[in-house]
């Protein structure tokens, strides 16, 4: 099993779907099938954010609210309220509160999917309405300037003689921060069950663990270590992402350069309520495809060292239903799947 230490603690208008109609010599024809009513926000819309403050799901949320009021996309204001708790458990109650009613969007995260899988919340992503994905995160394995691991591969030595020689430190053993991990050490050659993983109850604390001696690695997003890998306080051995990045980050290698075959992301997108109407759901996709085209957006993605992945409603959900597949495979190698 995998070794847990815990610490401290996602005006009406008609539209006319034409057809073709064949009457006799005279040709085609377009004519009215029928009209479906077009929908927009009535009253203040809500952006339900499932973490607290100042994380990446925090801040893309945010920069998603200024973008949208600062273009008038939509013509109602935009409230942003952070959730926390229950493992997201707490913000999926609110948004499952309101069925068919698009005033209500939750920021999707891939927590939503590996909390479900782990039995940590009893709801996932085929009890709402996935209605886009907007930007991706790449993870890195973060050591100290004076740590003793200097590549990936090293890294890889080390734990096949001993899966515990290094205590790996995540915000969440069912995220996507430590299931990217646990499936690149597992194609590694790594067995995972054996790792030491120690559990933190948010990025900041995991980071202050790493330099000040008490854990070994971290997993966490690029953008978090921007800062502490410029002033040489840590090094990053390798990247999950399937390509190298900018500024910092242009030197070190992906997995798959270092010869394992795998490739990782987070995810941030938005998610509805249960029973939207195709009018709501059409609604905000043509929101949110606006919103990734806008300079804001792409400088939004360059400083946080995030990567643009549009995609539709139905996209997103294809996405979804696949990498749920792909997470309750990884955490039942982990012993954490509770789902059949």
């Amino acid at each position: 099993m995998v070794k847990v230490i815990f610490s401290m603690a996602r005006t009406a208008r008609w539209c006319w779907i034409v057809v073709a109609v064949l009457s006799g010599a005279a040709g085609v024809h377009a004519a009215p099938a029928f009209a479906m009513e077009a929908w927009k926000p009535a009253h203040p819309v809500t952006f339900i954010v499932p973490n607290a403050a100042a994380g990446t799901s925090d801040r893309s949320a945010r920069q998603i609210q200024r973008i949208i009021q600062a273009r008038r996309f939509v013509e109602v204001p935009i409230v942003v309220v952070n959730r926390p708790g229950g493992n997201g458990t707490i913000s999926l109650n609110q948004l499952r509160a309101s069925p068919g009613d698009g005033h209500v969007l939750l920021i999707l995260t891939g927590a939503t999917l590996s909390a479900q899988i782990a039995g940590l919340t009893p709801y996932g992503h085929a009890d709402f309405t996935p209605l886009a994905l907007m930007m991706e995160e790449y993870f890195g394995l973060h050591v100290r300037a004076n740590s003793t691991v200097h590549s990936a591969t090293e890294l890889l030595e080390r734990l096949k003689h001993t899966p515990a020689a290094l205590s790996f430190g995540t915000v969440s053993l069912s995220g996507n921060n430590f299931t990217s991990l646990a499936t690149a050490l597992k194609k590694g050659g790594i067995d995972i069950k054996r790792l030491k993983a120690v559990s933190f109850a948010g990025g900041n604390e995991s980071t202050m663990a790493l330099l000040g001696g008490h854990i070994d690695v971290i997993s966490t997003g690029l953008g978090n270590m921007a800062e502490h890998l410029q002033q040489g306080k840590m090094r990053t051995l390798v990247i999950t992402g399937s390509q190298r990045m900018w500024g910092p980050f242009s030197e070190v290698p992906t997995w798959k350069e270092v010869g394992v075959n795998t490739a990782a992301a987070s995810w941030r997108g938005m998610m509805g309520a249960k029973d939207l109407t195709p009018a709501q759901i059409a609604y905000w996709e043509n929101v949110f495809s606006r919103v990734v085209q806008t300079e804001e957006w792409k400088q939004e993605l360059k400083e946080n060292y995030w990567v643009n992945m549009y995609a539709n409603a139905a996209a997103t959900r294809r996405t979804l239903d696949n990498e749920y597949i792909e997470l309750k495979q990884i955490l039942g190698d982990l012993g954490m799947a509770k789902v059949k």
